[in-house]
């Protein structure tokens, strides 16, 4: 594993210090509101999966949380707001992306942090949960095998591997991808291919949920979307798997 990540770190690092999640795209700012709206409804699902699938209590503080690729900081931050009392960390390519992290964080005690050099995480297997938000469709897709494998590798044995993406079955998903600046060069992916690629590195009990299919800042719709959450029209998608 040479290296992970097709974009140079230099890349990411342009757009570290205004880094808004691509909020600044005028559409998708008209439906979220601003970047945390879009993270939120993610952080809420997996703190409910952690209850309701994984007999996980957030507020166990000797829970271990991995966010890969995890840019900002903007999850593990909301995560911690919402009630997370477990341990965090979060590892990305880009230096000035971390940099940006640390400076950000108002939220307590700050995350372990470490980059992604050489195509690797200074880590072993000791994290209950592993998440990879919006990471995926910035890999070169002969490169995503190894993504897969080092995800798996990182989490417990009997933990869980979460894969967050753009659905591209969404028209305005697609759309915004394709004006949006950061995005210039993703290549999205559909969830039969993570699942596949997580079977082939080792993963089982591989499940597909859909998100967001109303705007964030439509609150009074959470408990609607939760009930189409089969429905493959979403905006996101989440692959969730235990090694």
């Amino acid at each position: 594993m040479d290296r992970l990540l097709e974009r140079p770190p230099a890349e990411f690092d342009d757009y570290a210090a205004d880094y808004d999640g691509g909020i600044g795209q005028p559409l998708k700012k008209c439906l979220g509101g601003d970047a945390v709206s879009f993270v939120a409804v993610k952080a809420e699902w997996l703190l409910g999966s952690m209850r309701r699938r994984w007999g996980l209590d957030p507020a166990r503080k000797d829970i271990q949380l991995l966010d890969y690729g995890c840019g900002v900081g903007t999850l593990l931050g909301v995560l911690r707001r919402q009630g997370y009392a477990g341990g965090l960390a979060g590892c990305d390519v880009s230096t000035a992306m971390l940099a940006e992290a640390q400076r950000r964080w108002s939220s307590g005690p700050p995350p372990q942090l470490s980059v992604i050099e050489d195509g690797r995480v200074p880590w072993g297997s000791q994290f209950d949960l592993v998440v990879a938000s919006a990471v995926l469709h910035h890999v070169e897709p002969s490169l995503r095998p190894a993504v897969y494998r080092d995800l798996l590798r990182l989490v417990k044995r009997g933990g869980c591997v979460c894969v967050f993406e753009h659905n591209p079955l969404n028209l305005v998903t697609g759309w915004v991808v394709r004006h949006t600046a950061i995005d210039k060069n993703a290549i999205l992916l559909r969830p039969a291919e993570v699942r596949a690629s997580l079977a082939e590195a080792g993963a089982t009990r591989l499940g597909t949920e859909y998100l967001i299919f109303f705007p964030p800042r439509w609150r009074f719709f959470r408990t609607l979307e939760r009930g189409l959450s089969w429905s493959p029209l979403g905006a996101q998608y989440v692959v969730c798997a235990t090694r």
